[in-house]
This record gives structure tokens, sequence and C-alpha cells, in this order.
């Protein structure tokens, strides 16, 4: 019922979003839009929640992909037009690939929030750590953290490893790592957990007095890993609100599980060949 609710909310905002867009006329197709692959909603429930939407669309249809490179390999063969993720992700890509531009998505450019997603049986440790996650916000450290391991790596620096401290005798808690996100989740070509996700969470450590240990998944096994207790946390996003058209996002969370306080917020965003015709589409065409 609670998937029903959200899909038939999600479908209601998305058509009251597009209107305009169905007064203006028809709109010129170019593609399909790439994104990463959800736990709980396949490719073809999403699109049929988005279906009336996408009429109006200037693309065909979502398409998922368990790895940010296959996504970007498909971006530059033309099986997508248009990448999808977070605005960090795109603007990393698009500085890391020639040829690639980024830009504000043709409708709704919704704001995702980061977290931490947690079993539900955790709720001391999910507590512990939105506690530190507030007081970095209060103290700076976590724009210190953005600025050294998201901007400038986006400017070109390499990250830096992050060598968690150690403390004995303490409870150690193990971290899931996809490297899907970066700069914000990386993990380097020696398979090596790096990026900002893993300097935000080594900082939580220190302040908590725990240890860390991160574990490299595959981003389609991050529910199992933590269902099972292969990991104790995982990197997470969440849309930040229900005036889009991808509310479904929500349902997404799988069940047992709880999230922290989110420790940033990031625009929704794509990633779009230069010489493509949809990077000069804009929302009011």
């Amino acid at each position: 019922m609670k998937r029903l609710v959200l899909y038939a909310l999600a479908l209601v905002m998305a058509l009251s979003l597009c209107l305009p867009a169905c007064a203006a006329g028809e709109v010129t197709k170019y593609g399909n839009i790439g994104r990463l692959s959800k736990l709980r909603i396949t490719e073809d429930e999403l699109n049929d929640v988005l279906k009336d939407i996408m009429v109006n669309s200037i693309c065909d249809r979502y398409v998922f992909y368990d790895h940010i490179t296959d996504m970007v390999m498909a971006l530059a063969t033309g099986e997508i037009v248009v990448l999808e993720t977070d605005q960090n992700t795109v603007r990393y890509i698009a500085s890391r690939y020639d040829g690639i531009a980024h830009r504000e998505p043709y409708l709704n450019p919704n704001n995702l929030l980061f977290c931490m997603l947690l079993r539900d049986d955790d709720v001391e440790l999910c507590d512990r750590i939105s506690a530190a996650i507030v007081e970095m916000k209060g103290d700076g450290t976590l724009e210190d953290l953005r600025q050294r391991y998201i901007e400038d790596v986006i400017e070109g620096d390499d990250p830096d490893a992050v060598v968690p401290e150690d403390f004995p005798g303490a409870e150690t808690i193990r971290v899931a790592v996809t490297g899907d996100r970066p700069p914000m989740d990386y993990i380097s070509a020696g398979d090596e957990p790096l990026g900002f996700n893993t300097a935000l969470i080594a900082e939580i450590a220190r302040r908590l007095e725990v240890n860390v240990e991160f574990i490299s998944v595959n981003c389609e096994a991050r529910g199992t890993t933590l269902s099972t207790g292969i990991c104790d946390v995982v990197f997470w996003m969440e849309v930040g609100d229900f005036e889009n058209w991808e509310g479904a996002d929500f349902e997404d969370q799988p069940d047992n599980t709880i999230v922290t306080e989110s420790y940033m917020s990031v625009p929704l965003w794509w990633a779009v060949l230069e010489d493509s015709p949809v990077v000069n589409v804009y929302r009011d065409q």
C-alpha cells in the first residue's frame, strides 16, 4: 500500500508539473536517460510511473545501469543521451571526460539529500552519527571536507587516501563504499576506497572514538550487505521533497533500515555530450 500511495503522489506531482509543457505542444524526443539502478524499483516500474510525463519530456525513457562507468560508456556511444545523477558526480564526470558537458535538467531540478543507511536495530549508532554530523556542520568541518574532497578533486586534484584513527579495543563499524558517485563515493583503480565519504566517516569515527573498516561493494549489493551484516553503514541518497517526478525514490529504502541526519544537499543534474542537441534544450523550450 505504501508503494502505491507514493507512486500515486509522484504521478500527481508529475502531471501538475508537465501541464505547461502539454500546453506548449509536442516536444522533440532525443533518446533515453541513464541512471543508477535502484534497489526495490525496477526500470519498468519507474517508467510506468512516469509514462504520462515522459510524453512531454525531451527523452523517451529511463534505462538503469549497475555501475557509473557503464553509464558513462552508454552516454559516449549514444545508448543514452542523458546521464542523470547528483551534481557533484556529473561535474566530476564532465571534468574527467572530454566532450561531456553538465547542465540543469530539462524538468524538475530536485534536491538530493545525502545521508547514511543503517539497520533499524542500530538506533543508538545512528543517533551518534547524526549528532556528529550536526556538530560538523556547526564547526565548519563538513564545509572544509567538501572543499578538499569534492571541489578540489573536481578541479583536478587526486583524492587523498584516508587512514582512520585507530582506537584499540573500541568497536569497529564496517562501511560500504561503491565507487559509483565520485568524488563522494570513490574507489581507486587499485580498489582502494577514497573520496569525500571516506574522509567524512573517518572524522565521524574519530569523534565517536570507534574504528572504521571500509568494504568495497557493488552498488546493487548495498541492501544485501547491510541486511546480512557484512557492513553496518551504507552511504545513501534520498530525494528532498515530493515536488518532483521521482517521488518513488523514497520507496527505494529497504525495509528494516533507518537513516542518519543528512550531511549534504545536492541538486539532481545532467551530463550530456557537448555536441548533442540536448545540451541546448532548456526548460523554457
